[in-house]
């Protein structure tokens, strides 16, 4: 009918201004005309298609593209032919449906039309999802920009499901999302996951933009994959749409932080924290002494006898108890190594009514943004860093820095210039201790050169690897598990069998001299965090109210990183490093400001600023002097394929 034409045209005219007054270009986007060459890129026909009405940007060609405006409504006066026709399928359509296929060419996940302007036009206005389509896709050439590697990826995952409309802004998502549903993006995905997959797509995508959660900058798909980290796919197929909404505003924070432009809050040291009134806080420390102890309960993955980095958080929690002398009490979940076993530690935090919770894994993270949105009273600090989440504030040390100190010691006793270092995960902030390392060793000895290797990597040999490459200095792990014997941890000398002591005799076995180590001071970390809740100047239960993710990262000023220098240093040696310490303290000298250089050659010029903490953070390269490679996840041990997913910098790329 003509009125519903007027309708139409009312609507398009109305886009035109908008568009006109806010810059834009008011017609429909031709694909031709925006991409040069178009004709000459290879093309895949994938048949006749159900294709999502709100993935269709504009046409193909030019010739059509002025009678409508950029919402797909006519713009082309109501006594035309033109109006006559489209008011005539819009009868059609109301009755019967859109039936005959439009012709359309997919490029980098949009639609646009060549043949059926009109039955777009007139599905929109009806209000229908989707359209039957011929589509053929047109291949873009495969470069390294994020948005080429997230197309073949996308790619990928329509091979396996054949769905168009879910679409993420992040690579690794479509990975991601076929691991959750123990599937891959190699063999085809079982119809009956397909089609729940589809179902709970279109029902997610309904709630959620007509939610307050919707974020500009973030793609249904993006706060898809997001809901189903906290609730499943199962809640989006049998819930009302009413709790799916609310579920779906529980999670608004995550969706303000994953869009903020810097979504992180970096918080250096517990100055930057400020101080509470302590007035009628909840923990005030008398009421502790009264017989209410803070509760803090820490979750590990592993028994402190199996793993070094448990058994030192173990110590910590031990430290926080004797330092409080009876307010705080430290309560330990082991072997909380799977989802089912979090989950029923979480539980366990929430009926004990424990004041906060310390998960000290990076693999514990998307656990923890569970229990943060399913118990909403319980405080949760997650040990990793450079996380988006504004739920669960994440708690690390500035490793790097006492790393730099062991490398300016390494290199300033290492005769061959040859330094061993001996890696674990290539996770966030990992990468800095290497760089950091290489830089402190160049300091004293401009020839030095250090050998990686990852005793992480699937069949790594480490200690052979350096003790052949010629390194008798050597960085170890930073520290060691009670139930190991070894002296060969922080920085150390091997000796071998058959080599010479000082008094001129002979060795018989390999001896080890500790020369220096790297510390963790959990306790003191913990210590802080506990009096900063005290006071009240910390609260997890908060959300940020920019939207930030809170992440703190302390070093040394704050006490919860040193160095511990061995009592059999020449007095040189530990004159130096005391003195170093201070300035890196100080911040008087930064690792890394100035000139540095890269494996691939790229260098920062001297006089430059320092790299700021984010560079730092997530860096993916490693120094010139460094004889090493950064591992693949798929190069790893099973055992820690998760905490890399989480915190991984080749993960991130």
């Amino acid at each position: 009918m003509q009125i519903d034409y007027d309708r139409a045209k009312k609507e398009g005219d109305r886009a035109y201004r908008r568009a006109v007054m806010s810059g834009q270009y008011p017609y429909l986007p031709a694909l031709d005309s925006m991409v040069q060459n178009i004709d000459k890129l290879p093309v895949r026909e994938l048949g006749i298609k159900e294709i999502p009405l709100d993935m269709i940007a504009g046409t193909k060609t030019v010739g059509r593209q002025n009678a409508f405006a950029c919402n797909f409504m006519p713009l082309v006066d109501r006594a035309s032919e033109f109006a006559m026709k489209w008011a005539s399928l819009y009868d059609s359509a109301s009755e019967e449906g859109i039936r005959d296929p439009i012709k359309v060419y997919e490029y980098m996940n949009k639609f646009y039309v060549e043949e059926g302007n009109k039955r777009v036009s007139v599905s929109k206005l009806i209000g229908s999802v989707s359209i039957p389509a011929r589509v053929i896709r047109i291949l873009p050439p495969k470069t390294d920009e994020p948005s080429s590697k997230i197309y073949y990826e996308y790619i990928d995952f329509y091979n396996v499901t054949g769905l168009f409309q879910i679409t993420f802004s992040k690579l690794g998502s479509y990975k991601k999302l076929a691991e959750h549903f123990g599937q891959d993006l190699e063999k085809v995905w079982p119809d009956e996951l397909v089609e729940d997959l589809r179902s709970a797509f279109t029902i997610f995508t309904n709630c959620y933009k007509s939610s307050h959660a919707v974020r500009q900058g973030l793609t249904v798909g993006d706060a898809f994959l997001l809901y189903l980290e906290v609730f499943e796919l199962e809640s989006l197929l049998y819930d009302s749409e009413n709790l799916i909404r609310n579920k779906i505003q529980k999670l608004r924070n995550e969706y303000i932080a994953r869009t903020s432009e810097d979504s992180i809050e970096l918080v250096r040291s517990p100055e930057e924290m400020g101080r509470g009134s302590g007035v009628k806080t909840l923990f005030k420390i008398t009421n502790a002494y009264s017989g209410k102890p803070i509760r803090a309960a820490f979750l590990f993955d592993r028994s402190a006898e199996e793993s070094s980095w448990v058994y030192g958080h173990e110590l910590g929690a031990n430290e926080l108890v004797e330092k409080f002398d009876g307010a705080v009490e430290a309560l330990k979940y082991e072997n909380c190594d799977s989802p089912e076993k979090l989950e029923e530690a979480f539980g366990a935090c929430s009926a004990d009514e424990n004041d906060i919770v310390f998960a000290t894994s990076p693999a514990m993270m998307e656990e923890c943004l569970k229990a943060a949105i399913k118990y909403s009273d319980m405080r949760i600090m997650n040990c990793s860093v450079n996380q988006s989440l504004n739920s669960v504030p994440t708690y690390y040390a500035r490793m790097y820095e006492a790393k730099f100190l062991m490398g300016c010691l390494a290199a300033s006793l290492a005769e061959n210039h040859m330094i061993g270092y001996r890696a674990d995960y290539p996770i966030y902030g990992g990468i800095a201790n290497i760089n950091a390392f290489a830089l402190g060793a160049a300091w004293f000895d401009p020839y030095a050169r250090i050998k990686l290797v990852w005793a992480s990597k699937k069949g790594s040999d480490w200690e052979k690897e350096l003790i052949e490459s010629g390194c008798r200095i050597i960085s170890g792990i930073d520290f060691i598990k009670p139930s190991d014997p070894s002296r060969k941890y922080g920085l150390y000398r091997i000796h071998e069998a058959g080599s010479l002591r000082a008094d001129g005799s002979v060795r018989a076995q390999q001896e080890v001299d500790n020369l220096a180590a790297p510390v963790y001071q959990w306790g003191a970390y913990y210590e802080q965090i506990i009096r900063k809740l005290i006071d009240g100047s910390l609260d997890t239960r908060k959300a940020d109210a920019r939207g930030k993710a809170v992440n703190y990262w302390w070093g040394m000023a704050a006490g919860v990183i040193d160095i511990i220098l061995s009592d059999d240093l020449p007095y040189a040696s530990r004159k130096a490093l005391t003195t170093l310490r201070r300035t890196v303290m100080t911040n008087a000298v930064n690792p890394f400001e100035g000139e540095i250089h890269t494996q691939t050659g790229i260098l920062k010029g001297a006089g430059s600023p320092a790299l700021t903490d984010k560079e730092i953070i997530t860096m993916d390269w490693l120094c010139d002097n460094v004889i090493g490679e950064i591992p693949e996840t798929w190069e790893l041990y099973d055992s820690i394929v998760k905490t890399v997913k989480v915190s991984g910098v080749k993960n991130k790329s």
